[in-house]
């Protein structure tokens, strides 16, 4: 990995964004630095890029499937699992103002995060608590849309265009 400073005498956002275009660097706007991580770059960083994408698609990638099925099975066995409308709106309630108060906690809870600090594993827990709280939300919203727009054609494409055009 190649790292250097930028040389151009402005360091305007224009400038940042063209030279990522250009030459697939990251860009760390606070020092101006400029990282080239081109797997093209060396035959280690060729291994590397190989490595990282190997590991993210047959290790992370089921990992991260395994929690969100796990939690959302576990919602679907104990959040009103007879009414399928109740528990969408519970699920719902539950992670929009969860993640809205685990967002009001973040700046508290930069004390607790350091890695010197004994209650580091706070941010273990933080983690956990987070994931689930969007796994709700998402049960949430998905249960409501299938409950009062139905499975069918027409609403996914609905659902579809709206999420498409409006995200």
């Amino acid at each position: 990995m190649c790292c250097r400073p930028i040389v151009s005498p402005t360091h305007g956002a224009s400038n940042v964004r063209r030279m990522e275009g250009k030459n697939n660097v990251a860009v760390d706007r606070r020092q101006r630095i400029v990282c080239d991580y081109s797997p093209t770059r060396s035959c280690r960083a060729f291994v590397l890029f190989l490595v990282n994408n190997l590991l993210s698609a047959v290790v992370i990638g089921p990992l991260v499937v395994f929690y969100w099925r796990g939690t959302w099975q576990l919602l679907n066995v104990y959040v009103f699992p007879d009414d399928q409308a109740a528990s969408g709106w519970m699920c719902v309630a539950i992670g929009n103002v969860g993640l809205m108060f685990v967002a009001y906690l973040q700046k508290p809870l930069v004390t607790c995060i350091r890695v010197g600090n004994p209650m580091h594993w706070i941010n273990y827990l933080y983690t956990y608590v987070l994931g689930g709280l969007n796994v709700c939300q998402w049960r949430g919203v998905w249960i409501l849309l299938d409950h009062y727009t139905g499975v069918n054609a027409p609403s996914s494409w609905i659902t579809f265009a709206i999420g498409t055009f409006l995200s």
